[in-house]
């Protein structure tokens, strides 16, 4: 199945969070959006799980968490994340590293679902 393939891992750029300093460090939340100002848990998939390599990002409308896929240059991974951006035939991959998560980008790739 033909989709649009980008990365992102759990850093502010990627997921939009931001840290303010007061007296200490406060914790995480949303810079942007519709949850500006809100706590973010930072790593944590939609789902609940710990994001980690072969954690993917995909349309709620078109695949449930625990769909499979084979993505050519990252391997195999399954659906447990949701995003605000995916829609249709795309996904994002999970990386633990953002210049990981930079040089993969934006790719048109055939990926393979197992429902």
């Amino acid at each position: 199945m033909r989709m649009e393939v980008t990365a992102y891992c759990a850093c502010q750029k990627c997921c939009g969070w931001e840290r303010k300093w007061g007296c200490c460090l406060m914790p995480a939340v949303y810079a942007y959006g519709p949850s500006k100002g809100k706590r973010k848990k930072v790593g944590i998939a939609s789902d609940g799980t710990k994001a980690r390599k072969g954690t993917i990002a995909a349309d709620a409308k078109l695949f449930r968490f625990g769909t499979e896929m084979y993505i050519p240059g990252y391997g195999w991974g399954v659906v447990h994340d949701r995003g605000g951006a995916i829609k249709g035939y795309h996904i994002d991959i999970f990386f633990s590293d953002h210049d990981d998560a930079m040089e993969w980008g934006r790719k048109r790739l055939d990926v393979v679902v197992i429902k």
